[in-house]
């Protein structure tokens, strides 16, 4: 006899022996766990690779119809992840600017009553064209860059 006839007690491995089981039963669940593990492990990166043309549309250009805005009127849309603002200006002529005060990020509120930009964070105010009024704040709200094609702003 060798030393793999041999159980956990140093007696002879018969198939009756409950300590042979229990190890059988724990490498089988040690081996079908690792199987598992490394399933995954692989397989996670080829689904996600598989399900990426999904997300690709999520860069297409956003559209605005501008007779769905009137003079004045600020619309927020989203553009890849990040606010955007299209601003109807009185003269009828669009503008796009990021939704995020330069100075701590927070999203810029439009009030259309005064014709105002105002961060809720600190208390900036920004001009209709963007431009700071008062505040903290030293630069003025970023111009996203669109045109203006069939009746639609298109910002890419």
């Amino acid at each position: 006899m060798n030393e793999r006839d041999h159980c956990d007690n140093g007696g002879p491995c018969d198939s009756d022996s409950s300590a042979c089981d229990r190890r059988r039963t724990f490498c089988k669940v040690c081996i079908g766990g690792l199987s598992v593990v490394s399933a995954g492990m692989v397989g996670f990166p080829v689904i996600s690779f598989l399900a990426r043309p999904q997300t690709l549309g999520a860069n297409k250009p956003v559209e605005i119809p501008i007779d769905r805005l009137s003079p004045g009127q600020a619309q927020y849309v989203d553009l890849h992840g990040q606010q955007i603002i299209v601003l109807i200006g009185d003269g009828g002529q669009p503008t796009v600017f990021s939704a995020s005060c330069p100075h701590l990020g927070c999203n810029v509120i439009w009030d259309a009553g005064e014709g105002l930009f105002r961060c809720p964070c600190h208390g900036a105010v920004f001009s209709a064209v963007g431009a700071v009024v008062r505040g903290p704040v030293s630069a003025p709200l970023t111009k996203v860059a669109f045109e203006v094609k069939d009746g639609k702003v298109i910002v890419s």
